[in-house]
């Protein structure tokens, strides 16, 4: 596993937070959204709460898919509760929220999780694949008929997340994927995405021997193309 999350050159503060960790098997990044403090906080309750909560697994309930799966629900679920708590107790934070895309894996198999825009994509070879689906209103219109991807209004509608934590009721989206040896996951908040085409992800990724490198790399081109919003990327490669 490699990652890193920047700044980016136009945000005066960075509102991602990133957690991963090969001997957990698990890899999260959040993006946050509500102002200065109020982003930060939601993403830092986002991985905190989650990450705290998977590491609590089991040895002999990581060969349970069932249980893994739950695992995974059952943190998100709980890291929603602790954004709502906090925003109750300070009102200036009662717009916070962030997305989350995480992942924890098994021994040939992996429990993907997202709610909102950062995306999950598997890179083999010269193929990639956006696993997550992108809660967003730009993206529900376009997969509903009502929206043309090349249009202007995307542009006008921006990145407007129809779920978050921080909402009142949160529908998380699981997957599970199997594991084939030399296949990368690429984990990112939209301030890659956003900048960066999925066959440039899949370039650089996908032969890169070197995975902080090939994180470098992404973050870089970002960075090159404007970054103007907080970049995080993450990088996972079956053995």
């Amino acid at each position: 596993m490699a990652a890193m999350t920047h700044k980016g050159r136009v945000r005066d503060h960075n509102e991602d937070s990133l957690y991963y960790d090969v001997r957990d098997r698990v890899v999260i990044v959040c993006d946050g959204m509500g102002g200065h403090a109020g982003g930060h906080i939601a993403s830092e309750l986002g991985v905190q709460v989650v990450s705290h909560s998977l590491r609590q697994l089991k040895p002999a309930d990581w060969l349970d898919e069932e249980r893994v799966v739950d695992a995974m629900k059952q943190a998100i679920f709980g890291a929603n509760d602790h954004i709502l708590s906090r925003a109750r107790v300070d009102p200036s934070l009662n717009d916070m929220g962030t997305t989350i895309c995480a992942a924890a894996f098994m021994g040939d198999r992996v429990v993907t999780a997202n709610v909102g825009d950062s995306r999950i994509y598997r890179i083999a070879g010269n193929q990639i694949e956006q696993i997550s689906q992108d809660h967003s209103l730009v993206a529900e219109r376009i997969r509903a008929g009502l929206l043309d991807p090349n249009s202007f209004e995307v542009s006008l509608l921006g990145n407007i997340v129809t779920r978050a934590l921080g909402m009142d009721q949160v529908t998380v989206d699981i997957t599970i994927e199997d594991l084939v040896p030399g296949d990368t996951f690429l984990f990112c908040s939209d301030g890659l995405t956003d900048m960066v085409e999925d066959d440039e992800l899949q370039s650089l990724v996908g032969p890169a021997r070197d995975l902080q490198a090939a994180t470098l790399a992404l973050v870089d081109l970002a960075n090159q193309r404007g970054g103007v919003d907080n970049i995080t990327v993450a990088l996972a490669r079956a053995g």
